[in-house]
């Protein structure tokens, strides 16, 4: 075995360790945080994975493996921080609404509803009866 091969033997039990260690780290817990890393840990790890298994057998076409995985672990680290992010205010801050202010925003989208069923009811009334005009015009 050449000093090259050692090397790359090397390196895939360590990416191999890797692995194994961020999937225990993934499973285990405890904060969402923590197993966030450890996917991140994942797909870098997939893509060295890929990455020497394409240099040690010569394959070129792997290559878009490997880009995939990089692609795959950047959306989910940019989906997770997403929707993790913390609100602006914390919930003590943020008033209440009151049960009036409920019930009145209530009856307020109530009444907008009605008003756009009935502002469509007269535009089909409109419809039908301009078709009735142009018929009879004929």
């Amino acid at each position: 075995m050449s000093a090259l091969s050692i090397l790359q033997l090397a390196a895939m039990l360590a990416m191999l360790a890797t692995l194994f260690l961020a999937l225990i780290r993934l499973i285990l817990g405890p904060a969402i945080m923590d197993r966030a890393v450890a996917s991140d840990v994942l797909s870098v790890a997939a893509v060295g994975i890929t990455a020497l298994l394409a240099v040690r057998t010569g394959r070129n076409d792997v290559i878009v493996l490997a880009i995939m995985f990089a692609m795959v672990g950047f959306m989910y680290s940019v989906t997770l921080g997403r929707f993790s992010e913390r609100p602006s205010a914390p919930d003590s801050e943020v008033p209440k609404p009151t049960t009036e202010e409920v019930e009145a925003e209530e009856i307020r989208l109530v009444r907008e509803a009605q008003s756009e069923l009935h502002a469509e009811e007269r535009e089909a009334v409109l419809k039908v009866r301009a078709q009735r005009q142009q018929s009879e015009e004929q």
